[in-house]
């Protein structure tokens, strides 16, 4: 089951975004458009296509494609994500979203993957006649980079029970550390084939679907 425990993470990890939100969406919302708060949704353009409704938490609608709007299109590595808004459906706010949290678990997936990209880049290179994965600065960064995976994968859990504030702090969490691994790949990392653009579109699918906490929480 793609969103049991580590499901989602491992194809996230090893066969990347659009494979693991394909997965994720055919598995929780299967016809519907999983919309978040503002009733945003990013998605494979294939998968988006198919849709014939929407889904917020537990609530339902069939999907008014003349009252939503495509925002943009999004390439990664030869394949389009779209980007729409449509109106969200009627009825109170689910505390307790599985979309939201297998989306968290995707995105962990992917920064792993971004960490081994890390690894196998920085251990092809020199710098003064030394591998770049001997120097300190570079291990600090990396060892960070393992103990935050580490720790979020402890929160994501089998038991995982999060608020819709503590989902949000964990995103953060993940884009930070993409952040810093990112630096490590320098411009290798930001080129349009480089592992950087599934970082970006990973930071894309928290600005959609990660909640603002009504109040600030520490993040993990």
């Amino acid at each position: 089951m793609t969103t049991t425990h580590d499901g989602v993470r491992r194809t996230a990890r090893d066969a990347g975004l659009v494979a693991a939100l394909t997965a994720l969406q055919a598995e929780l919302t299967p016809g519907a458009l999983p919309l978040g708060p503002a009733g945003h949704a990013l998605l494979p353009e294939s998968v988006a296509a198919a849709a014939h409704g929407v889904r917020r938490g537990a609530r339902t609608a069939p999907r008014e494609r003349t009252a939503e709007t495509t925002l943009r299109t999004v390439r990664l590595h030869g394949d389009t994500l779209v980007a729409l808004r449509h109106p969200l459906p009627p009825g109170p706010e689910d505390p307790d979203d599985p979309w939201a949290l297998g989306l968290a678990r995707l995105r962990l997936g992917l920064s792993e993957a971004l960490l081994d990209s890390c690894l196998e880049h920085l251990s092809a290179r020199t710098f003064g006649g030394s591998p770049l994965l001997v120097r300190q600065l570079v291990q600090d960064s990396l060892a960070e980079a393992l103990t935050d995976h580490l720790e979020l994968g402890e929160l994501l859990g089998p038991a995982a029970g999060l608020t819709g504030g503590e989902l949000t702090a964990l995103h953060r969490a993940v884009t930070r550390t993409d952040r810093v691994l990112l630096r490590l790949l320098g411009g290798h990392g930001f080129r349009t084939d480089g592992p950087g653009q599934s970082a970006h579109v990973s930071e894309l699918l928290a600005d959609v679907y990660a909640a603002t906490p009504a109040a600030p929480e520490e993040a993990p």
